[in-house]
C-alpha cells in the first residue's frame, strides 16, 4: 500500500494570516475554494477533473479532483436517489496520509502528526464562524480520531439526516475491517453536502420505485402537480 504524507509547512500557516501566498499553495485560499465549491448549485462541481475509471470505463458520478488540498489528491463523488429518490448527497475526499501495518508505531506518529496539523489549519482557516467537535473512540477501529466542523448557524440541507460539511479523520485498523475493508492507517479530510433533486428528476425517479398500480391508481385518480411547483416552472 502506497504512503502518502500531509505535513504543513510553518511558511504556510504563516501566509493564511499575510494572505501573501498565491491560491494554489495557500492552505487557507485552498480550504475557501472548497467552501465556495460545496455551495454551488452542484456541489464541487467546480473542482471535477477527468472522470475515476474502474477496468478502463468511467464510474458513474465520480470524478478525479482538477486541485489538490494541502498538497493531497482529491476525488468527487454524487449519489443520487437517495430518501425516495429525491435526495442527492455530494462527496470531496482528500486522502492526506495512508499507511499500511508493517510499521504501525512509526506510521503511526505521521498519521498523528497529519491529522493534528490538518485539524489545525482547518481550524484557522474557517474562522469563528464555525465550531468543532471531537471524537476519540470507534467501535470499528483500533485507533480513532475525527473532528467535525459545523457552521455555528446552522444551514439547510435536504433529507431527513445532517450530513457532516466538512471533517478530518483519522483511523487505524490491524485487520481488515473496518470502512472499506481495508488495514492500516489513514486520515483524510472530507466535505460532503446533500441537497434536494429538481423536481422533475425525482418524478422520473418515482417510476422506477412506484409500483405499476399505485401509477395506475394515480393517473385514474387525476395526478396533478403541486400549484407551486407549477408556478415555478413557468
Amino acid at each position: 500500500m502506497g504512503r502518502y504524507l500531509f505535513l504543513l509547512p510553518l511558511a504556510a500557516l504563516a501566509a493564511c494570516s499575510t494572505g501573501e501566498a498565491v491560491a494554489g499553495t495557500d492552505p487557507c485560499a485552498q480550504i475557501a475554494s472548497l467552501m465556495e465549491a460545496r455551495a454551488e448549485d452542484e456541489p464541487f462541481s467546480s473542482l471535477r477533473g477527468d472522470p475515476r475509471m474502474l477496468g478502463g470505463e468511467p464510474l458513474p458520478d465520480a470524478w478525479e479532483s482538477k486541485e489538490t488540498l494541502l498538497d493531497s489528491a482529491c476525488r468527487l463523488s454524487a449519489m443520487r436517489g437517495f430518501f425516495g429518490g429525491n435526495t442527492d448527497i455530494h462527496t470531496y475526499s482528500c486522502t492526506l496520509f495512508e499507511a499500511g501495518t508493517m510499521n504501525p508505531e512509526a506510521d503511526g506518529e505521521l498519521a498523528r502528526s497529519a491529522y493534528e496539523a490538518a485539524v489545525s489549519t482547518a481550524e484557522a482557516c474557517l474562522g469563528d464562524a464555525w465550531t468543532t467537535d471531537t471524537v476519540t473512540e470507534s467501535a470499528q477501529y483500533d485507533v480513532y480520531g475525527k473532528t467535525t466542523f459545523k457552521p455555528v448557524v446552522p444551514e439547510e440541507q435536504a433529507g431527513g439526516f445532517r450530513a457532516d460539511p466538512i471533517y478530518v479523520e483519522m483511523l487505524f485498523s490491524r485487520f481488515t475491517e473496518g470502512r472499506g475493508g481495508k488495514s492500516g492507517w489513514e486520515v483524510t479530510l472530507q466535505a460532503h453536502l446533500w441537497t434536494a433533486a429538481p423536481w422533475q428528476e425525482i418524478f422520473w425517479r418515482s417510476f422506477a420505485v412506484w409500483p405499476i398500480a399505485g401509477i395506475c391508481s394515480a393517473y385514474l385518480g387525476g395526478f396533478q402537480m403541486p400549484l407551486a411547483i407549477m408556478r415555478s416552472a413557468r
